[in-house]
């Protein structure tokens, strides 16, 4: 009796397992269309993002990167994606301890570098990066912002030309002062001397006057 439960039991399994089967199968076709559509909603906001962001991997590869990435360096997707991180860079070494940075913070903000756009030129820009984890909480690389500081920088070089063009003004103004006032004061002892000589000759004079 007891085999025939059993059998009946492993016979009602192998019914039911391609219906199970099936919904599993049905579950993970949704869970990758799910994340089809969650990376297509990613890549589709980043191109709405001004801030021009690069996905790195654990090893400082370039995995992907948005629209304002593009327009800013000149490098279309097809370029650049593959290719080390360090390679925008003319500070490699920075670069490089700053992804070891990343591992031991998480998150790093401003940091200024210079990036080497696709013709050559030099660019100064601020360089936020922040971590990359899996669901499991595992290391997987980090994202890398960068933001053209270009006209920061000329506005920044601007003002200090005109402070210290200011202050090369004030000090000239100092200097005619402290001149005015050393020929003020050398003029007022030469005053002090001859009205002292003065009244040394009134004094004799009345001497000569009493005799």
């Amino acid at each position: 009796m007891k085999n025939k439960k059993r059998k009946t039991k492993n016979l009602l399994q192998r019914i039911n397992w391609p219906k199970e089967k099936k919904k599993l199968l049905e579950e993970l076709q949704k869970t990758k269309e799910d994340l089809e559509d969650l990376e297509i909603y990613i890549e589709e906001f980043s191109t709405f993002l001004p801030l021009a962001v690069c996905t790195v991997s654990l090893v400082g590869i370039i995995i992907n990167i948005n629209k304002a990435f593009e327009d800013l360096t000149g490098y279309k997707s097809i370029e650049i994606v593959g290719k080390p991180l360090i390679t925008v860079f003319l500070e490699k070494k920075e670069v490089e301890k700053m992804a070891d940075e990343i591992l031991k913070k998480e998150f790093i903000r401003g940091r200024e570098l210079t990036l080497i756009l696709k013709g050559g030129k030099e660019i100064p820009v601020s360089v936020s990066s922040s971590i990359r984890k899996d669901k499991e909480g595992n290391f997987i690389g980090y994202f890398v912002g960068i933001t053209d500081i270009s006209e920061l920088k000329k506005f920044q070089k601007g003002l200090e030309e005109k402070i210290k063009e200011r202050t090369k003004e004030l000090q000239k103004r100092i200097n005619e002062l402290e001149r005015f006032h050393r020929l003020t004061v050398g003029r007022e002892l030469k005053m002090v001397g001859l009205k002292e000589e003065i009244k040394k000759l009134k004094e004799e004079l009345e001497k000569y006057k009493g005799k």
